[in-house]
């Protein structure tokens, strides 16, 4: 039995590091793009906030992203520089 968690509205498998990081990118994005806005009117006053740290999203996504790529075998992310003078 696999173990799901819900993001986005969606069920995904935590055991999956490849659809975690996909899940959390469609998070990110909605987040970035103002989807996951709350507001709150209090005595005539509109309150607007988003209730998401995007920074510990980011580094989640960074996480998956890697353990996704390990289990994969995926690309690089750094490569060597190097000069050539002709």
């Amino acid at each position: 039995m696999t173990d799901t968690v819900v993001i986005g509205g969606e069920p995904v498998d935590i055991d999956d590091p490849c659809a975690m990081a996909r899940a959390l990118r469609k998070t990110e994005l909605r987040i970035a793009t103002g989807g996951s806005v709350e507001s709150v009117e209090i005595d005539g006053e509109r309150i607007t906030y988003s209730r998401a740290s995007l920074p510990a999203l980011r580094q989640l996504i960074d996480q998956y992203g890697a353990q996704c790529a390990a289990k994969t075998g995926g690309t690089r992310t750094r490569f060597a520089k190097s000069v050539r003078w002709s």
